[in-house]
């Protein structure tokens, strides 16, 4: 139950904020979709600056979670349960360095 666990987590926590990330970025990039950019606001992060960098910024967070997930599913499928844990702990900081990354000004 333990190593099913920590394999669905490892999956999903970076599959679905890889979906997310990737789904905006096309939208935006391909699917002639507006950014909501709040550049004035006194809340919002560094990267509403400009859409450049917002894009940018979306587009190295789909690939960092990206490539967690594809790890996360060859480990899984080599049955390499350290490998396994390993996807889910960078998972989990890779969602910190979002939080983090949210809260600079």
């Amino acid at each position: 139950m333990n190593r099913l666990y920590f394999s669905l987590a490892a999956l999903l926590s970076s599959g679905i904020f890889a979906y997310a990330y990737w789904k905006e970025w096309i939208a935006i990039q391909w699917m002639g979709e507006k950014a909501v950019l709040l550049p004035d606001s006194g809340y919002a992060p560094y990267f509403h600056a400009s859409e450049e960098l917002y894009l940018r910024v979306l587009l190295i967070f789909a690939l960092l979670f990206s490539i967690i997930f594809v790890a996360s599913i060859v480990f899984s499928l080599k049955k390499n349960h350290k490998a396994v844990f390993f996807c889910f702990i960078f998972s989990m900081l890779t969602i910190f360095a979002v939080m983090i990354n949210g809260a600079i000004k």
